[in-house]
């Protein structure tokens, strides 16, 4: 798999998820509020446990062996340091909002 194949691909599946996740989350106009507010909150968490450098979690197989590599896992990384907060932002609202409403309905 070429290096920049995987950059694309690790950037849409990133949005992707986030467009799809803030998209079912948000029913009001102060959930989006919500969601960036708690991806604010998770920003420093995550880069310090799951995002920054994406080369230690993921073969290096995906990257290219030559300088064009560091540029490509640079470029994943910053789409995931973004991204993730908001996804588990996003996910969280939903259970929430899902846990409610089914504790309402019972």
């Amino acid at each position: 798999m070429t290096g920049w194949f995987s950059v694309v691909l690790i950037a849409a599946l990133l949005i992707a998820a986030a467009a799809i996740l803030v998209r079912r989350a948000a029913q009001r106009w102060w959930d989006y509020l919500l969601i960036l507010a708690g991806a604010g909150l998770l920003f420093r968490p995550l880069y310090e446990a799951v995002s920054g450098d994406v080369s230690r979690h993921l073969p290096a197989f995906l990257w290219s062996a030559d300088a064009d590599g560091k540029d490509q896992i640079i470029l994943a990384s910053v789409a995931s340091t973004f991204l993730l907060p908001v996804i588990v932002a996003a996910l969280t609202l939903l259970i929430a909002r899902r846990l409610i409403s089914s504790n309402r309905g019972s």
